[in-house]
């Protein structure tokens, strides 16, 4: 297994591929929002179950243009970075006065 996609074809087959700033970047938007981890979290972690449902169908291989499902270390590097955006949205408003 890759540990970055240079191309393409090794998306979901690399640890970090250009939908982890996607995940990234949802997360630090959540928490900027002040939405709760507690509840981000489950709800991160669930669409990337769902993810790997839709893409072990031909149609959800289609629709998120991939070669395959995305593998677990994959998965679980999107909810990682999703929730090291969170932190860091939350350290920022935190900054206030």
């Amino acid at each position: 297994m890759k540990l970055i996609a240079t191309e393409k074809a090794d998306q979901n087959r690399a640890i970090l591929d250009p939908w982890t700033v996607v995940h990234f970047s949802s997360g630090l938007a959540l928490g900027l929002m002040n939405i709760p981890l507690r509840w981000s979290i489950p709800v991160a972690a669930a669409y990337e179950a769902l993810e790997q449902y839709v893409e072990r169908r031909q149609w959800g291989q289609e629709l998120f243009e991939t070669a395959g499902p995305e593998r677990v270390p994959n998965a679980v590097m999107d909810v990682a970075v999703f929730a090291a955006g969170h932190w860091l949205g939350g350290r920022w408003n935190a900054t206030r006065r």
